[in-house]
Order: C-alpha cells, then structure tokens, then sequence
C-alpha cells in the first residue's frame, strides 16, 4: 500500500515542484549552518587552548550566533513553505474526494457506507497534512545534518566517523523494515475508526427511533464492542510504533558510550585535539536528535502512505453511470418507453425487475402500484440515470437516455424520493437549492401547490426559517411537501415522485394530486405510491408483482378487471372507514 499511496499522491505534488526545490534549498542552509556550529565550536577550543585572544573568542562567539540565527530563519521558512504545500494538497484531493463521490451511483455509495466515507475525507487528511506539514520538513532537514555533520566528522576522524555512519545506518535500516509492519497496524486502526464513524452516524440520526422501543441499553452495548475493537487495534499499533521509536535513541547511546572511549583514547594518543574530540561528542547530540526527527518523519511517512492510499482507492473507483462521448447536450420530447428493461440485485444477482415493456405518453400521468420490494422505486431510478438498467433501454421521444448527458437529463428529470433530504438552511434555499435568483411569485406557487402555505404560519420566519440538519424542526409531511416544492419549483419536463406523499393525509394528499394535474401543462409524471387515492386520476395505472407488470390500465379499467389493484383498492376503503369509524 506504501507504493501505491506514493503513486497517487505524485500528481498532486507536481504543481508543487518549484516549492519542494525551494524547500530543499531552505533544508539545506539550514542543516547547513546547524552542522557547521560543531566544528566551529571546535576550532574556538583549541584556539583557546593554544592562547588565543579575546578578540577571536569574540568572533568565534559571534560566528557561532550567526549560525544559529541563519538556522531559525530558514527552519522557520522551511515549516511555512511545507505548511503551504499540505494546505494545497489536501486541499485539492479533498476537493476531488468530494467530487467523485457526488457521481457514485447508489451501489458504489453503499459498498462504502457513510461512516467509511466520512473517515476517508476527514480522519485520512489529517495523516496526509502531518506528513507534508511535519514529515516532509523534518526528514529533509535531517538528511542534510546528517550528510553535511558526517562529512565534516570523516575530514577530523575517519574512523570514528565510519563507526557512526554505519551504527544511525544499520538503525534506520531495521526501522524501514519494521515500519511496514507499522503500516498494516495503522490501516486496521483507520478501518476500525470507519466503522466507529458509521456506527455513530446511523444510530445518533436515528435517536428517536431508539428511544422510542428502548433501544439505549443494547446500543450501548453494540457501540462499547465496536470501541473494544477500536481500541485493540489502536493498541497494536501503539505496541507497533513504540517497539520502533527507542531505536534510533538506543543507536546513539551506543555510539556516544564508543565515541566517549575511542575518541578519548585518541585525543590522549594525540591523534585528534580536545576540540575535534568536543566537536564529535556535539555532533552526537545533534545527529542524535536527526535521527529522532527522521524516525518521527518515517512514521509520518507510514501514516500519511497508509492514509493516500485509503483516499486514492476511492478516487480510482470509476463512475458506473457516465455520459456516452456521443451525448446529447439537448433533452428530447416526446413519450417515455421501457423496451425490455431489467435489473439485477447488486448483492446476489436476482432480477429486482425484468421484461418491463411500457408506454408513457408525453404529457400523461403514469401510477406505480404493488407491494413492497416489487421493484416500483427501481424503475423510477432508472429514468433519471440513478442506475442503468442491466437489459434493455429507455428512450424519451426514440432517444436512448444514455445517449443525453446526464446535466442535461438530470436537470429535465427531477425526482423526489420517499425520504426527503433537507439541509440545514432556509425552507426558502432548500427549495430553491442550486437554483440562482428564483422570482418569489415561482417560489409561492411551488409552495402552494404543495400545500405548503398553511405550514408557513406556524414557522417562526416562514420561508426564512432555518429547518436544522435533515429537518429536523419539520413533521415528516412537511418535508415531503417542501422536497415536492422543490421539483415543482424547477418545472421540469418530467417529474418523478417517489411514495413522497406517504406521511400526508389523505385530504392533503388528495389535493397536491389537484394542483399537480392542473399545473401539470404537458410534463409527464410517473407516481409510486403505495396508496390508491394518490393514483386513481393518473392517466393510467400499473401494478408491479414480483419485478414484473401484471396489471395495466386506468382506474376503472383495473376495477372492472378485479384483480391485484381492484384487491387493494378495496382494502384501502375499508381501512379509511375504520378510521372514520374510530374518529
């Protein structure tokens, strides 16, 4: 996964050329004047031993400032420049993140699951933003100390500087072996957070619920293993991580406790001075702190590949449902045909629906009747490209769909689903999402027509009313409604509505139907419904059993038939009397 995180993350860094060779330089002059600090503090010892003056301290003092000030400005240089980099590209791959996910088609989502996505475009770019941030800057300047301060060592003591080389050598050596260990260990952590991610989101958005059948107790105890699970991994890793970071300390010990004996032998056989001796004894401490920062950049490095490599699997998925390069840039008129359409389950393959052979004139109501799973809401999705059908093809006026380009279908194709989604904004943007400078007078007549008027009132600011996240501070037919004021508030061609009027009362219900056939001025609406009042005046009517049509017809003509509609249709009075009886 290491070279594969390296691979995706290349393009990114490319616009970033310029500044990683700048940054270079940065690193350069500072390790430069870190690693020349030593030998001049070893020269300014002999010089003292051997009697200098007062005036050359003076200057050695004052070299030995200069460098260090020379240090701190281009470190400090170096952490902004990296800092702009990890700003950059997380930016962009972020963006990009975002942007293929908007075009996954509902099994790819699923396949993934929210709490994975979440952990992908949040948990993963804070390990991406270290390593370009800290990592990066780090290990740059490191392996110049470490270069510049081992040559300065080998042109004093050759041999002392080879025993060195080779110990931080043989050190960093085990530790690019062990740290692919470390890798696996950290990618099961950040699988385990997905998961904890998706745990979280799918029981906190559904509290009520949980509340409601008292559910607490068993979900704490779900959520306490999936933490357990959590936690075993995050320590793994912790044992992982911490076996490997005393290395490079361990390594330098070693060396000091060798330099110490060897160093000082030579300097009683007169073979170095005392400050060359002085200087080595400098350089450990600061090849000793390069090494600690290379170790530290390395599990950066682990991380951050670990972490690309999670974010670039998703960004190498494919969409499923693209345009053609033929497409059509304009939408076509004319009627709606199912020829032969059917589609397979993801999971095990069965047919959801098959054979569909189906007629709907331009203009005219269609109403989608059956019992649940029948595959109703599936050719509904298949209109307007939510998924593409696995046989056959649809055509609006004899043109393929996927001949048209998805902007074009989508924005002449609105469809409403059973559970509508709202956003934590305005009633007001919420209708009129994604649509610049909407005329109040088209807003209102969107409102009413979905009977939304009357609800206004009892909103704080009406249309101004921020509806909280999902909308959360509106009833369930309310936000059916308002998501049935925003397809009408767009006029499309085609509207497709999805059992959106399931959680409206029958009154209301029957009277959005009204508004809809009146307004209706030559769009085509196909309805799911699994009430009978919310198809009867369609244009015509079918019932879906078991993926296939088995009724077609209007109204009347399905009563008169005395099959599966004239059966439920029958059952739906009877419970409405019941109710009637109740009340």
């Amino acid at each position: 996964m290491r070279h594969a995180g390296f691979r995706f993350l290349l393009p990114y860094m490319a616009p970033y050329r310029w500044h990683l060779v700048l940054g270079t330089f940065y690193a350069l002059i500072g390790a430069a004047a870190s690693a020349f600090s030593p030998a001049l503090l070893g020269r300014a010892i002999d010089d003292l031993l051997a009697g200098v003056r007062l005036e050359s301290l003076a200057g050695y003092a004052a070299g030995l400032v200069v460098l260090a000030t020379l240090l701190a400005i281009f470190r400090y240089l170096l952490r902004m420049l990296t800092g702009h980099i990890a700003a950059g590209i997380t930016y962009r791959m972020n963006q990009d993140l975002f942007d293929r996910v908007l075009v996954f088609d509902q099994a790819t989502l699923q396949s993934y699951g929210v709490g994975e996505l979440l952990s992908r475009s949040s948990n993963d770019f804070i390990y991406i933003w270290r390593f370009y941030s800290a990592g990066f800057q780090m290990s740059m300047h490191a392996l110049f100390l470490l270069a510049i301060g081992t040559t300065l060592m080998t042109l004093s003591s050759p041999m002392l500087a080879m025993l060195v080389v080779a110990l931080l050598f043989i050190s960093l050596g085990v530790q690019m072996v062990l740290g692919r260990v470390l890798e696996r260990s950290f990618d099961r952590v950040q699988q385990q957070i997905a998961r904890m991610s998706a745990f979280v989101q799918e029981h906190v958005s559904a509290m009520r619920m949980l509340a409601a059948y008292t559910q607490e107790g068993a979900m704490t105890a779900a959520f306490q293993r999936a933490n357990e699970a959590y936690t075993r991994s995050n320590l793994d890793f912790v044992l992982r991580s911490a076996a490997i970071a005393p290395l490079p300390g361990l390594v330098i010990r070693l060396t000091a406790a060798l330099v110490l004996g060897i160093g000082g032998a030579l300097v009683v056989e007169n073979q170095i001075s005392l400050g060359q001796y002085v200087q080595f004894i400098v350089y450990l401490g600061l090849l000793s702190a390069a090494a600690q920062q290379l170790s530290q950049a390395y599990e950066r490095l682990q991380q951050g590949s670990a972490a690309a490599g999670r974010i670039g699997e998703v960004l190498r998925r494919r969409p499923r449902i693209v345009d053609d390069p033929d497409a059509m840039a304009h939408m076509p008129s004319g009627d709606i045909c199912f020829e032969h359409v059917g589609v397979r389950a993801a999971g095990d393959g069965h047919w959801i629906v098959r054979d569909i052979n189906l007629r709907v004139p331009a203009g005219t109501s269609l109403g989608i009747v059956g019992s649940t799973g029948a595959g109703k809401s599936t050719l509904l999705s298949l209109i307007g490209r939510l998924r593409d059908p696995d046989e056959g093809r649809i055509t609006i006026g004899g043109i393929d769909i996927r001949r048209i380009r998805l902007e074009t279908l989508r924005r002449h194709v609105v469809y409403v689903p059973q559970e509508p989604m709202l956003f934590s904004m305005t009633l007001r943007d919420n209708i009129t999402l994604g649509l610049p400078r909407v005329p109040d007078e088209l807003i209102h007549r969107a409102v009413h027509a979905a009977r939304l008027t009357n609800d206004l009132a009892q909103l704080p600011q009406g249309l101004a009313t921020v509806v909280g996240e999902r909308g959360t501070t509106l009833s369930g037919g309310q936000k059916q409604r308002a998501a049935i004021a925003r397809a009408l508030v767009r006029d499309p061609a085609i509207l497709l509505l999805d059992d959106t009027l399931s959680s409206v009362d029958t009154r209301t219900a029957s009277e959005i139907m009204t508004e809809l056939a009146a307004a209706r001025a030559g769009r085509t609406v196909l309805i799911v419904s699994q009430r009978m009042a919310a198809v009867r005046d369609a244009d015509q009517i079918i019932v879906i059993h078991d993926g296939h049509i088995v009724e077609q017809g209007d109204h009347q003509a399905l009563l008169a038939l005395n099959g599966r509609y004239a059966a439920m249709y029958r059952r739906e009075l009877r419970q409405a009397e019941e109710e009637d009886a109740d009340a």
